[in-house]
């Protein structure tokens, strides 16, 4: 055998499928991904105690650039938070 015949067979022994490719790629994937998720629901959490104190910080005149420097919510979720709760707060 030459070496171009033993290096063909070594590719056809080590081809991946489509499908396996994509189950490697989806492996890669779960653990940050899962991670992930569960970042996102402590976020949810920490969000629903963090908007009333905006909202009261709003209320307080803290200027919305300290809110950001102070909880990295950007001054536009800071605004619409502090509506949201002064709504609920006043029935509407």
């Amino acid at each position: 055998m030459t070496q171009a015949d033993t290096t063909g067979q070594d590719d056809v022994m080590t081809h991946k499928t489509p499908g396996e490719i994509r189950a490697e790629a989806e492996a890669a994937l779960k653990p940050l991904g899962q991670q992930r998720i569960k970042l996102l629901a402590k976020l949810d959490e920490i969000e629903k105690e963090l908007r009333p104190l905006i909202a009261e910080a709003v209320r307080m005149e803290v200027p919305y650039r300290r809110i950001n420097e102070v909880t990295a919510v950007a001054p536009n979720t800071a605004r619409a938070w502090a509506k949201a709760e002064a709504e609920k707060g006043s029935g509407s």
